[in-house]
């Protein structure tokens, strides 16, 4: 049996989702990504901005309640939003705080908007106006789960395809093991072998990665 075998350990689904906060400790953005973002020069800053965070929006939005098309709508919002403020984000501050009370704040009024005041449960409205720092367990999984694929997609071409495929379906969409190995033709130990293999290359690396790419994250 593999030493990776999540049937070793009772907190299999905690296991996997170890793995995401060991290579997403320095999740929140600070310098060089958010700079360009401000340069309206720079338009490869803001597509690589939208690609890391319009799909972290979504999902997020999505959990919390809209539909494919609200949250689209959600996502691109909040994006305007940064878009229009970030010349004046202050940059001692937190952006994953910074863009989370964007998105609910918009969310709120979407799902307030769209289906009333009585069509959304009163605990996710007020969890969504909730202004505490502290960000919800749901943002920040999301947040480390999008930090995790934009890491993952750097390493298209440092090892193979179906190697990365199994680690994305395994740990990041948490897929059974049986699935994977139906859909990829892999055996369960190769599962678990790509698993280690990104994992451990991200855990070695992905400060360096991020800090080249993005400046600090923290």
């Amino acid at each position: 049996m593999c030493p990776d075998d999540p049937r070793l350990a009772p907190g299999a689904r905690i296991a996997r989702s170890g793995v995401l906060i060991r290579v997403t400790t320095m999740a929140d953005t600070r310098s060089s990504l958010l700079r360009r973002v401000g340069d309206p020069g720079d338009g490869a800053g803001w597509r690589e901005f939208d690609a890391i965070y319009r799909p972290l929006l979504m999902r997020y939005a999505q959990q919390r309640g809209a539909d494919a098309e609200l949250a689209e709508d959600v996502a691109q919002e909040c994006l305007l939003a940064v878009s229009k403020q970030i010349a004046r984000f202050e940059r001692r501050r937190s952006f994953r705080a910074y863009l989370r009370a964007i998105v609910d704040h918009k969310l709120c009024d979407a799902l307030a908007k769209k289906h009333g005041p009585t069509g959304v449960s009163e605990e996710t409205l007020a969890e969504l106006r909730d202004p505490s720092p502290v960000p919800s367990e749901l943002w920040v999984r999301h947040w480390n789960e999008g930090v995790a694929r934009m890491l993952v997609g750097r390493l298209r071409g440092t090892f193979a395809t179906h190697t990365l495929t199994a680690f994305e379906m395994y740990v990041l969409d948490e897929r059974p093991v049986g699935e994977i190995c139906e859909t990829l033709g892999m055996t369960a130990n190769q599962v678990y072998v790509a698993k280690s293999r990104v994992a451990r290359h991200l855990r070695e690396n992905c400060a360096d990665l991020v800090e080249a790419l993005y400046g600090v994250w923290s």
